[in-house]
C-alpha cells in the first residue's frame, strides 16, 4: 500500500490564512497595558476573533443552525397586566392554545378588572395586542 500524500505546509498555511490574519489584526490593534490584567483586553479579544473563525471555517454548517434554533412558529399569548408604573407585566405563563389564554384573560378581568388594566398579547415575531381592558377611573 501506497501512502497517500497529505497536504503541504503550504496548503495549510493557505488553509489557516484568515485565522492568522485575524491574529495578527488584534495583535496590531488591541493595547497590552503593562502590571496585573495587562493583557486582559488581548486575550478576550483573541478569544473572540478565533470563536468567530472556527464558527464560519471549521464548524459544519448545520451546526449553528442547531445551536440556534428558529424562532417557534406556534405563536404565545400572554395575559399582561398594568402596573402603577405604568409598566405592562407578564400575568401567569404564556400560552401556545389562544382559547386557553382567552380564558386567563377572561378570568383576571372579572376578578381584577376594576382595580387594574389588562391585555392579552400575542408575542410572534410583531407584538399584536388582542383585546385591552381599561377601567373608568375613579
Amino acid at each position: 500500500m501506497a501512502d497517500t500524500p497529505g497536504p503541504t505546509d503550504a496548503e495549510l498555511l493557505a488553509e489557516l490564512g484568515p485565522l492568522a490574519a485575524a491574529i495578527a489584526d488584534k495583535l496590531r490593534t488591541v493595547p497590552v497595558r503593562l502590571g496585573p490584567g495587562g493583557t486582559d483586553d488581548l486575550i478576550s479579544q483573541l478569544t473572540i476573533a478565533v470563536a468567530v473563525y472556527c464558527g464560519k471555517h471549521v464548524l459544519p454548517a448545520d451546526a449553528l443552525a442547531l445551536a440556534n434554533p428558529p424562532w417557534p412558529t406556534e405563536a404565545d399569548w400572554v395575559v399582561e397586566s398594568q402596573w402603577r408604573d405604568g409598566q405592562w407585566r407578564n400575568y401567569g405563563p404564556a400560552r401556545s392554545d389562544r382559547d386557553e389564554a382567552h380564558e386567563q384573560y377572561d378570568d383576571a378581568v372579572q376578578r381584577d378588572g376594576d382595580k387594574r388594566p389588562y391585555r392579552l398579547v400575542r408575542a410572534t415575531t410583531t407584538y399584536v395586542v388582542e383585546a385591552e381592558h381599561t377601567p373608568e377611573l375613579s
